[in-house]
């Protein structure tokens, strides 16, 4: 199956251009970004020699679903879906944090707690937990950037005192991201799963704080089937990821966790079918829509056409 790995356009009124791990970011006219979202996944901060077919797709209708839901209660950057794999958002001046609501050890605050560690940005864990278990209450665990990629984990209070992010804009920051994520826990479990944790990334535009990138996609976020998760957590048994942990767990049982100069093993083509279904699953249960596969034998012409008729319609 082919599947749509990078694109190259030279679009109308173009100002700007981004590749990053998973998406390709054309801005326009420096007041708008059309986000071509690919099939390409990472993990580890490690880009994938193997792509996931129709992922990018998948990750565009979540956003799609979310920003229509959230419309009128949280203010965001989204302004239209122009493609299955595009989103036209308003260029925004991006807060150098990522916000991290978390109610259950999984994925780096395991594995960081099975070391005996029960600090991550600033907020202190309670003994006693095991994988997957659910957290006594939801927290905020941000983190911000260095200079090669990596996550590094920063305190609210850090964030603050160092001047990141103005302490009235971090108040409402931290406001939208409880409110998303409140929200996104009755949405998953509408659809039979548990929202393990979510990031964020918001914006500043025109004095205004805005969501600014994707919400509540495989790749932002952590489900696990809710079905019997209650008794597969008291027999100790493992869970059921829906996102893409499932990838990044097979990695690991290879030996790979990204180290530094390592190169990852090649996905196997049943790892690969397997993530696919994972990430339609996830589409499927949050939206209750079947999903509609494109075809990608005229994908990037159909791409470019859309971004096209997108830019046409700007002011």
């Amino acid at each position: 199956m082919n599947t749509l790995r990078e694109t190259h356009f030279n679009l109308p009124r173009q100002t700007g251009f981004y590749r990053g791990k998973v998406r390709d970011v054309y801005e326009i006219d420096h007041e708008y970004l059309l986000i071509v979202t690919t099939d390409r996944i990472s993990a580890f901060d490690t880009v994938l020699s193997e792509t996931i077919p129709h992922k990018g797709q998948v990750l565009t209708g979540i956003s799609d679903f979310m920003f229509r839901t959230y419309q009128g209660e949280i203010p965001s950057a989204w302004i239209a879906t122009p493609d299955p794999n595009v989103l036209l958002m308003r260029r925004v001046r991006v807060f150098p944090v990522e916000v991290i609501i978390r109610r259950c050890l999984v994925g780096y605050a395991w594995r960081l707690y099975r070391t005996g560690n029960r600090l991550i940005s600033g907020v202190r864990l309670p003994d006693g937990l095991i994988e997957n278990d659910l957290l006594p209450e939801p927290i905020l665990t941000p983190t911000t950037k260095s200079v090669i990629g990596h996550d590094v984990e920063i305190s609210e209070r850090e964030i603050v005192e160092s001047g990141l992010v103005p302490a009235p804009q971090w108040e409402r920051i931290r406001e939208y991201a409880f409110n998303l994520f409140k929200k996104g826990v009755e949405i998953a479990e509408r659809g039979g799963m548990l929202l393990c944790d979510a990031k964020y990334e918001f914006g500043e535009w025109e004095g205004e704080v805005l969501l600014a990138d994707e919400v509540h996609t495989p790749d932002s976020a952590r489900y696990l089937k809710l079905e019997g998760y209650y008794e597969r957590q008291a027999r100790q048994d493992p869970q059921i990821h829906l996102t893409k942990e499932y990838v990044r767990e097979w990695l690991m049982r290879q030996g790979f966790q990204g180290q530094p100069n390592a190169t990852p093993p090649p996905l196997a083509p049943e790892v690969i079918q397997e993530a696919r279904e994972r990430y339609i699953e996830v589409y499927q249960r949050l939206t209750g829509h079947a999903f509609q596969p494109r075809p990608y034998n005229h994908i990037h012409e159909d791409i470019q056409k859309h971004c096209e008729l997108a830019i046409a319609n700007l002011n």
